[in-house]
């Protein structure tokens, strides 16, 4: 251990005078500044005979300008000797005293820049709203007024009570009225005995099932004599009867007719005013009686009356 550090640290006569020389130089370049500093002699501070000197002619040339200012003129002092010099900024501007406004009833249309001025506008403001004016700009409501810049929604609100326009200076234009020829309007006509399932569709109310319903019932009554039968209908539903009714039309056509003679029971019950009863007590009173001579042998059967036998009487024949 001690070999190695006298290998590193083992110096001649020479050496260690080198390092001697240059630790006192190190410690000189610390030292002298601070020895320096503690003896300098010190200057004498004439800067607060300066500073009064700066204030008494700053405070001599604010009294002049005051003096030579009228009393709308802003004072306005800019301290270049002293940047340390205390200057109030809040009198470098003059309060101007206030303008007294005059509210009156007025029609924009119809003032000019005096009576802006005296409703509280600046004469720069005025000439902006009458250079408008002169444009061809017109105030047909008071609302209008505050679509203008310089007026806004402020000055609106405050001058609003005292706008008045008069309308008759804006007569409305009266166009002549245009008169048409009055169209007759043609009401299409459904003949329900010709119809087929497509044509009773195109009517509002009507679906398929209900027009498949209508060709049916007319099938097995052999054919309509007057509209109001569609209401006999399962299930028509009556509002829509009142919306066709003035459409729908029968026009002359042969109906099929039951002869009571030759029909048999099957073919007599299937139709809508026979039902199975009636069917019975007609082919009981054919077996009694014999054929049918006339159809008003028909009124001789005491459950058939005369409601049922006018419906009855247009279907039925004897041969």
């Amino acid at each position: 251990m001690w070999r190695w550090l006298e290998k590193y640290f083992t110096f001649t006569s020479g050496e260690r005078s080198g390092i001697l020389l240059l630790l006192f130089l190190s410690i000189s370049v610390f030292i002298l500044p601070k020895v320096y500093l503690h003896f300098k002699p010190v200057e004498k501070d004439n800067s607060s005979e300066y500073q009064k000197e700066i204030d008494a002619f700053v405070t001599e040339y604010n009294e002049k300008k005051l003096l030579a200012k009228t009393e709308d003129s802003t004072t306005e002092i800019y301290s270049t000797f002293n940047p340390y010099a205390t200057v109030d900024l809040s009198s470098r501007y003059k309060k101007k005293e206030e303008k007294k406004i005059v509210y009156f009833n007025f029609d924009p249309n119809k003032i000019g820049m005096d009576e802006w001025m005296k409703l509280g506008f600046s004469e720069k403001q005025a000439s902006s709203i009458e250079k408008l004016k002169a444009k061809g700009y017109k105030f047909y409501k008071p609302e209008d007024l505050k679509t203008v810049f310089v007026v806004g929604e402020e000055n609106y609100n405050r001058l609003s009570p005292y706008i008045k326009i008069d309308s008759n200076d804006f007569p409305r234009k009266v166009y002549p009225k245009t008169v048409y020829p009055e169209r007759t309007k043609l009401k299409f006509m459904v003949d329900i005995n010709e119809a087929d399932s497509s044509l009773f569709e195109q009517q509002r109310g009507i679906g398929p099932l209900l027009a498949s319903r209508i060709i049916k019932y007319r099938e097995r009554l052999g054919g309509f004599v007057s509209p109001e039968q569609i209401r006999e209908i399962w299930n028509f539903p009556d509002s829509t009867y009142q919306n066709l009714k003035d459409r729908f039309v029968v026009n002359e056509v042969a109906l099929r007719k039951l002869d009571l003679n030759t029909a048999d029971f099957e073919t007599m019950r299937k139709h809508p005013y026979i039902n199975y009863s009636f069917a019975k007590v007609i082919m009981a009173y054919k077996k009694e009686h014999g054929n049918f001579k006339s159809s008003d042998d028909l009124k001789k059967i005491p459950i058939i009356n005369d409601s049922i036998f006018r419906k009855l009487q247009p279907y039925i024949s004897i041969q």
